[in-house]
């Protein structure tokens, strides 16, 4: 995407959170350009002060991830990043963030409406709760809380994604997208239902909801 390559070689660094040697990259003359790829309407939402602000201590930012999300209506992309920041301790550090970003169209061009981001824990994420694992949240939230699995099939996986399908109790398939972080954090993206003799359609059921119900009774 554009939009990051243009970030790549933008820095924002502080007296407080300081990193290299001199001026690193661009410095702050790829911000004005790569706010211009927000809409008008985002635009008001997050004024060019407060997206230059999102950024202090950060020294570089490179796209690691980028991966169209399935959607009924929206135009929406995962991604993961990889910044280097700055501290007071005269270190650089690397930090990781993963998220997604909504893309409308502008007139006659396509730009972003939400970018979300999410930083990524390595102390929690290193010792895998539960929910940090694929497998372990399609069997407690979708199994023990929503009562649908009859079984589940091996995971498949390719590069980062992992794909889990379950044969449901109510004689329906189902299938779960993760995405995988650079922490090893699994992600659920979206989610799959087929009815017997159908095809595959997206689905929008909520564990949550699920426990609630189940808790309630």
């Amino acid at each position: 995407m554009n939009y990051f390559s243009i970030l790549r070689e933008a820095e924002n660094l502080t007296a407080k959170k300081l990193g290299g040697c001199g001026t690193v990259g661009f410095a702050k003359i790829p911000f004005p350009l790569a706010y211009q790829f927000f809409t008008r309407e985002y635009q008001k939402q997050m004024p060019y002060r407060s997206y230059l602000k999102s950024f202090e201590g950060i020294g570089h930012t490179n796209l690691l991830k980028l991966e169209k999300v399935p959607t009924v209506e929206e135009s929406r992309w995962f991604i993961e990043l990889e910044t280097i920041e700055g501290s007071d301790k005269l270190s650089t550090n690397f930090a990781y963030y993963y998220g997604f970003i909504e893309i409308q169209k502008d007139k006659s061009l396509f730009k972003i409406s939400r970018i979300t981001l999410y930083p990524e824990d390595f102390l929690c994420a290193a010792y895998h709760g539960w929910d940090h694992d694929a497998e372990a949240v399609v069997d407690i939230k979708f199994g023990e809380w929503c009562g649908l699995i009859k079984k589940r099939m091996p995971t498949k996986k390719d590069g980062f994604v992992k794909t889990i399908e379950v044969i449901g109790k109510d004689g329906s398939d189902y299938k779960f997208i993760f995405f995988q972080l650079t922490n090893d954090t699994d992600v659920l993206i979206s989610q799959y239902k087929r009815k017997p003799g159908g095809s595959w359609e997206l689905s929008n059921l909520d564990p949550e909801s699920c426990l609630k119900n189940k808790t309630s009774t």
